[in-house]
């Protein structure tokens, strides 16, 4: 029942475009036809000829009516009688109206590529005639969608892409899908001669990870059928410096690597200090430019990179990894340091010890003392605590171990420092 509506309204709508293709119909005392030059159609899906003819006024009223379509091979590609059709037609085509009403169209399902080429139609009236228009051919071409979009486009700004095709079957329009988010409209245009045409527009933003990526345009059809097409977008983008951009030393050699995302390539630069430096090294792969500087930084600490095309720029700033003689230095250094101190320490606490035995205390404030009596450290005087001790026995401190600084000073020794 669905497939008898569906054939109803597709009848129907060939008559109105017949009536409407503002074809002159032709005068009743002639053998004639009216049909389109050509017609495209999808490959795998269905195309319609419109048609209609006209034969001279016989005078008796006429009843039987058969239908011949011919290719340009003279093969049957469609007859009233199936059982007339060659076989590689014979499920796939179909006459189309009523022919005692002089309507002839014929449709072509599943669509193949050797369908192509020039058809007529031939009409037989049983007790009249019988007539072949041959002189009324049309061709038929399998159509190929075209899809048009700017050769370049730029990264983040709106770029509009159309994708269309030709058909001639109404009841069976096809759908778009894109292999692009955005947003998209359709459209169907009845042309001339039956023929129409459907477009889907997208309108989108490219980002750079598009450049040199395929943009698609899927069209479905008839029984999930589709045909595709596709073009390379390119994408033009300003600099992008990666963040795995970085300096690093090897064998006390220190280099720095700016890797940089952009269409066209950049121009890569170093400014260390006041000073503009062109890259030693550049390399580039596709959309990603890596320029590589090794010079003497100095005393430098971090160094800036530039990059910049015709539609932008951007900058990083990265820091130098310490030179590892210098490293070396400061370890040095800070391991005098540390044994310096230790060894002051040890001396104070000699003194300590020696002084905290004199009135047979445990414990003294050294802080005090040291508080009450200032003591400086003039480059040609000795320590005065050496003095104090010259003419009495000071056992040894480092023999009395383990009653280290257990001595026999008297307490009179210290009365006088």
């Amino acid at each position: 029942m669905k497939q008898s509506e569906e054939m109803n309204a597709l009848q129907w709508l060939l008559l109105s475009m017949c009536i409407c293709s503002k074809v002159t119909q032709p005068e009743a005392s002639s053998w004639t036809a009216a049909v389109p030059s050509s017609v495209k159609g999808l490959l795998g899906s269905c195309v319609v000829i419109p048609c209609s003819y006209n034969y001279p006024d016989p005078k008796t009223n006429t009843t039987g009516f058969t239908g011949i379509w011919y290719n340009d091979n003279n093969q049957v590609i469609c007859h009233s009688d199936a059982s007339q059709t060659l076989d590689q037609f014979r499920n796939r085509t179909k006459l189309l109206g009523d022919l005692s009403k002089k309507i002839c169209s014929l449709m072509i399902d599943n669509l193949q590529e050797s369908d192509g080429g020039t058809l007529y139609f031939r009409i037989e009236i049983k007790g009249y005639d019988q007539y072949s228009y041959k002189n009324n051919k049309v061709s038929i071409s399998v159509s190929q969608p075209d899809l048009s979009v700017q050769e370049e486009v730029k990264e983040g700004e709106n770029v509009s892409a159309s994708c269309s095709v030709f058909h001639s079957c109404p009841t069976y329009p096809p759908s778009f899908i894109w292999s692009h988010s955005g947003e998209q409209q359709n459209q169907t245009q009845q042309l001339h001669e039956g023929q129409w045409n459907s477009t889907s527009t997208l309108t989108f933003r490219p980002n750079r990870s598009d450049h040199n990526k395929p943009l698609k345009c899927k069209i479905t059809y008839h029984r999930g059928l589709y045909v595709e097409t596709s073009k390379i977008l390119q994408v033009k983008s300003a600099p992008d410096i990666k963040t795995s951009s970085k300096c690093s030393s090897e064998n006390g050699i220190i280099k720095c690597d700016c890797i940089v995302e952009s269409e066209p390539p950049s121009m890569v630069y170093f400014i260390l200090g006041d000073r503009v430096l062109q890259s030693s090294k550049v390399d580039i792969n596709g959309s990603v430019t890596t320029g590589t500087l090794q010079t003497d930084f100095g005393s430098f600490r971090r160094v800036q990179c530039l990059a910049n095309n015709m539609l932008g720029y951007d900058n990083i700033l990265l820091s130098l990894p310490v030179n590892v003689n210098m490293q070396n230095i400061l370890i040095s250094s800070g391991a005098g340091v540390i044994l310096l101190i230790i060894l002051i320490g040890s001396g104070v606490g000699v003194v300590k010890k020696c002084r905290g035995r004199s009135r047979d205390t445990t414990t003294t404030n050294l802080s005090t003392m040291m508080s009450d009596r200032p003591v400086g450290f003039p480059h040609s005087a000795p320590p005065k605590r050496k003095n104090s001790c010259k003419d009495i026995p000071c056992p040894d401190m480092h023999n009395n171990s383990p009653v280290y600084g257990n001595t026999d000073c008297d307490e009179s020794i210290y009365n006088n420092v």
